[in-house]
């Protein structure tokens, strides 16, 4: 195993357990909320926080299963091409992939300086926060594209 593939491993794992993290503390905001309003205690915003838990923990998990090719594929089609052809073809998707996340990628760091100085009206949790899930989401795809990309380009050379 290269240093490069370790390095994604272990980002990988820092991944999960941050979407662990975020997947926790869902379950006790909401948790939280529904024992607010059935006592009537009044605590507001406790949905907001947990909907940005919840984008931070599908930016987070993505390239993780991106990583361990555990991602959704059309097997159907992917089983039936020919073996020589089965680099063109991961070199294709790929690129298409890679196009996505730099376009998400782009996307939101643009939206990040635009509403730098923006809060959530609710609880005022500031704006690029859900934007920095996204970035570094498919900051992290991006990567793990170009690497497979690098390594498929590698084997159709030899």
């Amino acid at each position: 195993m290269s240093r490069v593939e370790r390095a994604f491993d272990r980002a990988t794992s820092a991944l999960y357990r941050g979407s662990a993290v975020a997947l926790l503390l869902i379950l006790v905001l909401m948790l939280v909320r529904v024992v607010s309003r059935n006592l009537s205690l009044g605590i507001s915003g406790l949905q907001i926080v947990a909907q940005a838990a919840a984008v931070w923990l599908t930016f987070m998990i993505v390239g993780a299963l991106e990583w361990e090719r555990r991602h959704i594929e059309i097997d159907y089609f992917t089983d039936r091409i020919p073996e020589r052809w089965q680099p063109l073809h991961e070199i294709f998707v790929t690129l298409v992939g890679t196009y996505a996340a730099y376009v998400i990628f782009v996307g939101s760091a643009i939206a990040m300086v635009t509403f730098a100085d923006s809060t959530s009206p609710a609880v005022d949790i500031p704006i690029p926060f859900y934007y920095a899930a996204s970035t570094l989401g498919a900051g992290f795809l991006l990567s793990i594209y170009g690497y497979r990309i690098y390594s498929a380009v590698q084997e159709v050379r030899r």
